[in-house]
């Protein structure tokens, strides 16, 4: 065994980044790994949860050997969003300890039970809660000036979040989101290691799903993702009786005014208002990254009001108490 030099992208975008993992994570044990981050440039909040996680993970599955990394003093904005205690090296905050900026959130862990635990403690149910952690997060986002930006990000963010506390059978889940004021831009991306879009859409009898590819498909499509499916014999009560469009609202509205991107286990998919771009690999779980054009927000109306006539009129689809289903 001999030591192993891994020279990190100069961009860590998307699929670039899974691009640079799938070269790393099957790598045949060496005495030492160094990560070489000479070359980093740029990254994207979802390359920062998912990058940071492999690397954790690969380290954990290579115990035998010495990890390191190189060439990072630079990258404080990094340092500073978690990411490289993420993955055990001593340098810069944990994840969690920045206090969130105008500007940004930094990479946070979020364990389900202790979300249904508080939730059971505040005596409301699961959905408020994640309700009112969405509208947190849309609120810094925001800054809190734009009450349509931030009621579209509170839904978009509550609704992937409870597919996660509801689907993805996960422990923890992880998130982190930027605001580009320069490029008139939010970003917002979520990283779960649960199940997959596959294995959880199996609940619905009705479809018959032969990869991941097809998943996530499927799970853009209104409706599919809910517990509600055609010829249910018992249909389910509560406050996630009717959900199963939040994928489906979520990649429209980015699509409309930015890119969706969203990958699991062995594809991905990046969606534009004219441009698709599909991916393989090899990720456990299920990530999601939302971009919006701030500049398009005085066109959300319009889109969401176009978008509610696909969906059913039973179907909640309110970001909070003051909801987008005001027109």
């Amino acid at each position: 065994m001999q030591k192993k030099i891994i020279v990190v992208p100069s961009h860590l975008i998307f699929d670039q980044t899974l691009n640079f993992i799938n070269t790393f994570k099957n790598l045949r044990e060496e005495r030492e790994y160094v990560f070489d981050f000479k070359n980093l440039n740029r990254i994207d909040p979802f390359s920062l949860l998912c990058l940071s996680s492999e690397m954790a993970i690969f380290k954990k599955n290579n115990t035998n050997s010495k990890f390191s990394a190189k060439n990072f003093e630079h990258r404080t904005y990094e340092a500073h969003m978690g990411f490289f205690k993420s993955f055990g090296l001593n340098f810069g905050k944990t994840p969690g300890e920045a206090n969130n900026n105008d500007n940004y959130i930094p990479i946070t862990l979020y364990s389900v039970q202790e979300i249904l635990e508080e939730s059971r403690e505040l005596m409301i149910p699961p959905g408020e809660f994640l309700t009112n952690k969405a509208e947190e997060i849309s609120k810094v986002l925001t800054r809190n000036s734009n009450n349509e930006l931030k009621e579209v990000l509170t839904y978009s963010i509550r609704e992937i979040f409870r597919n996660i506390v509801e689907h993805s059978h996960t422990d923890t889940f992880g998130f982190c989101a930027q605001y580009l004021p320069s490029k008139n831009k939010v970003v917002f991306a979520v990283l779960d290691r649960g199940i997959g879009i596959k294995k959880s859409l199996t609940d619905n009898p009705k479809l018959n799903l032969n990869s991941d590819k097809e998943a996530i498909s499927k799970s853009l499509e209104p409706g599919v993702s809910g517990k509600i499916y055609a010829g249910q014999k018992r249909k389910p009560k509560g406050e996630w009786a009717n959900s199963g469009y939040g994928l489906y609202m979520t990649s429209n509205i980015c699509k409309k005014g930015g890119l969706f991107f969203i990958a699991s286990n062995t594809s991905g998919l990046l969606l534009g208002k004219d441009s698709s771009k599909e991916f393989e690999f090899n990720l456990t779980g299920t990530g999601l990254s939302l971009t919006i054009n701030t500049n398009s927000i005085d066109k959300l109306n319009d889109m969401l009001k176009e978008l509610r006539d696909i969906v059913p009129r039973k179907v909640k689809i309110k970001a909070s108490k003051s909801s987008m289903n005001k027109s």
